[in-house]
C-alpha cells in the first residue's frame, strides 16, 4: 500500500515537472525559466554578404563560426543592454546557452546565402524545436530562432519561441522584424537583435499576454 501511495505520489511530481502550459510563459514565479540563445542553424543570409563595408569578405562559414558564437555571448556579456529578463519578466530566467551553441556549431552553411527570403510557418517552428537536444532542465526555454538577416530589405527576422524542456513542446511563437545598426558586421546584425528585444519589451509582450491568457 505505501509502495502504490510513492509511486503514485512520484508519478504526480513528474507530471507536474512536465507540464507546462502557455499561461505560465507569462508567469513571474513558481517556474523554472532559461534563456536558449539564438538559434541560426535555419537562417537564411539574404543578399551579398561576401563583402560588408568595414568588415571586410565574409563567407557564410565565416559568418557561422565567427559570428553566431559573437551575438549570442553578446546577451550574455551584455545583459544591460540587451535586456532578455527584462523584455521577458523573467528576474530569475537562466541562461543555459549550450544546446543552441552546438546546434549553431553543427549547422550546415552551404544553403545559408541566397536571395530569396524564407517565412517560417508555424509547422517550420515545432519542427525545429523538435530537433533540440535534452539541456537536462525542466521549465520553461525560451530562444530567437532566427529566420534571416536581409541585406535586400535591411531587417533581421526572429521568431521568439517558449518551449516546454521536458518534451520540446512549444508552447508559444511569435515573429519580430528588427532593424539592423551598428558599424562592422557584428554590431550591425547585433542591433537588429537589439532592435527586437526593444519592441517585445516595450509593446509585444503585454499585447501577447493579453493575447494568450486574457490578461493585462
Amino acid at each position: 500500500m505505501i509502495k502504490h501511495f510513492l509511486f503514485i505520489l512520484a508519478l504526480s511530481i513528474t507530471f507536474i515537472g512536465t507540464s507546462q502550459t502557455t499561461e505560465d510563459v507569462f508567469a513571474s514565479g513558481d517556474h523554472d525559466f532559461f534563456w536558449l540563445g539564438i538559434d541560426y542553424s535555419h537562417v537564411s543570409l539574404v543578399g551579398d554578404f561576401s563583402e560588408f563595408a568595414e568588415a571586410g569578405n565574409r563567407s557564410a562559414v565565416q559568418v557561422q563560426k565567427t559570428y553566431f558564437p559573437k551575438w549570442n555571448y553578446l546577451l550574455i556579456s551584455e545583459p544591460d543592454k540587451y535586456d532578455v529578463r527584462g523584455m521577458l519578466r523573467k528576474s530569475n530566467m537562466q541562461n543555459s546557452i549550450e544546446m543552441i551553441m552546438k546546434k549553431n556549431a553543427n549547422a550546415s552553411a552551404d544553403d545559408m546565402e541566397t536571395y530569396d527570403a524564407p517565412s517560417f510557418s508555424e509547422e517550420d517552428i515545432i519542427a525545429y524545436c523538435k530537433e533540440y537536444e535534452s539541456t537536462g532542465k525542466t521549465g520553461i526555454g525560451f530562444v530567437f530562432i532566427a529566420e534571416s538577416m536581409n541585406k535586400l530589405t535591411l531587417e533581421g527576422i526572429y521568431h521568439l519561441v517558449a518551449i516546454n524542456l521536458s518534451t520540446n513542446e512549444v508552447l508559444m511563437q511569435e515573429r519580430v522584424v528588427g532593424k539592423p545598426m551598428g558599424i562592422g558586421l557584428r554590431n550591425y546584425w547585433a542591433g537588429s537583435v537589439y532592435s527586437v528585444i526593444k519592441q517585445i519589451k516595450k509593446t509585444e509582450y503585454l499585447a501577447w499576454k493579453r493575447k494568450y491568457t486574457g490578461k493585462k
